[in-house]
């Protein structure tokens, strides 16, 4: 009421707001010269999940393209003719460019959102753009207009670039990165599954690592270490019904295999993403394939839903990027009031060899426009200082894998001895709240 922010603690489904604003501002305006802009759209909601479209005074759709997808340029331009972008998922950036050099000083277009809601669960249905931009639509308060643009006249030279020059079959912006045939046949896979499996009434969302038991963060665990260099396919699937979930992979962006099973769409195949959209609309998916290189920056990172409520109540795990042939994990930070100390961190069974099941079972899609048969040119990682070189064993990667987890056994029966010991000088800190 008057404006008051609200927001209710106890919901751990998902909280929607009923005022949609842009940068802070409730049904802002900004001024625009008759010329191209680039616009980056970020969905910085809780729960809510967008379809914005953009018309003009009279209620008809302005046309624009898509030329990035989360962090980065994509290869072609996506021209979307009927001016609405696709489902835009919490955290998902859509950078635009709009031509405004068509339109006289003092018209006015405005940026709609098409995405009704009924609760936080996810998107409903998406109305229709004439319903929306004629004001007969009378549901959630949050579908309608959310800014407007102010068309002022410009008399300069407008030498940005014409992105429809770079559309699928014409120049390339930035050249998408490939894998080759045999690096995604060597590849390690992991199967992450989204739900409630094993869930509490406290902590009710939880993530099924390689098909082991559904579980909440717990910054201590390892659920997935990846070799730097390595490239990797990670499965992603939500298990909660008509959930809707977007996942979003820390550090390293990965580019999209499939979603059920289907090449994705233009704005998709053509992007290096980080967030992924697990869902029921129709350009979400319940089950997406991604294959990832993980290039550099060894470390510890996070994978979670982006559902902040969901995120907040534990939907989310720690995974690192080691060394090859690394066998002991990173120790865990552990703040105090006196600083922070560091402890022996454990590992899920599966952290090092993944999920084998979705290897055996794993077929290569028959289209994708970034699988290469040509050998990879990249040149390789560098892991530290050279070394002496170390006698060559005859062993095929599974052996080495098994042999590596033999080692951490060993390691966490030794570990167990005085981690009781080590954990009692530091207060275990949640990762409620942490995003």
């Amino acid at each position: 009421k008057d404006g008051q922010l609200f927001f209710n603690i106890f919901n751990l489904d998902g909280f929607l707001g009923d005022r949609m604003t842009v940068n802070w501002l409730y049904k802002p305006f900004f001024e625009v010269r008759a010329r191209s802009y680039r616009f980056r759209l970020l969905n910085g909601s809780i729960s809510r999940y967008l379809k914005l479209a953009l018309v003009d005074a009279a209620g008809k759709p302005v046309p624009f393209y898509m030329i990035a997808n989360d962090g980065n340029i994509m290869e072609h331009s996506v021209y979307f003719e009927n001016g609405e972008l696709p489902t835009q998922a919490i955290a998902e950036r859509y950078d635009i460019i709009v031509d405004f050099s068509a339109f006289e000083e003092g018209d006015r277009l405005y940026l709609v959102n098409l995405l009704e809601h009924r609760t936080g669960k996810g998107p409903k249905a998406a109305i229709s753009l004439k319903s929306v931009a004629s004001g007969k639509y009378d549901g959630d308060p949050a579908v309608g207009k959310v800014l407007e643009f102010r068309v002022k006249a410009y008399a300069g030279k407008d030498s940005s670039m014409n992105p429809a020059h770079y559309v699928e079959g014409a120049k390339k912006m930035i050249p998408l990165p490939t894998f080759t045939v045999e690096e995604l046949e060597n590849a390690r896979h992991r199967s992450f599954e989204f739900g409630k499996s094993n869930g509490t009434d406290k902590a009710p969302w939880t993530i099924k690592t390689d098909g082991g038991q559904g579980m909440g963060a717990d910054p201590n665990r390892v659920d997935a270490a990846p070799d730097m260099g390595s490239v990797e396919i990670w499965h992603l699937e939500s298990s909660s019904g008509g959930w809707a979930h977007p996942v979003h992979i820390h550090f390293e962006e990965g580019q999209i295999l499939t979603k059920d099973g289907k090449e994705p769409p233009s704005w998709e195949k053509w992007a290096r993403k980080d967030v992924y959209r697990l869902g029921t609309m129709s350009d979400s998916a319940h089950y997406v394939e991604v294959a990832i290189r993980f290039r550099e920056f060894a470390g510890t990172y996070m994978e979670h839903c982006h559902n902040t409520q969901h995120e907040d109540h534990a939907m989310l795990l720690r995974w690192d990027i080691e060394k090859p042939g690394q066998l002991v994990s990173m120790k865990t930070p552990m703040p105090d009031w006196e600083g922070c100390g560091y402890i022996e961190s454990d590992e899920q069974s599966t952290f090092k060899s993944g999920d084998r099941s979705a290897k055996a079972s794993y077929s290569m899609p028959e289209k994708s426009s970034i699988i290469t048969s040509s050998t990879s040119s990249r040149p390789p990682i560098e892991t530290g200082k050279a070394k002496e070189s170390a006698p060559k064993v005859s062993a095929s990667p599974e052996e080495a894998e098994d042999a590596q987890e033999a080692v951490t056994q060993k390691k966490k029966k030794k570990k167990k001895k005085n981690k009781k010991r080590k954990r009692s000088s530091w207060r275990l800190s949640s990762w409620e709240g942490t995003r």
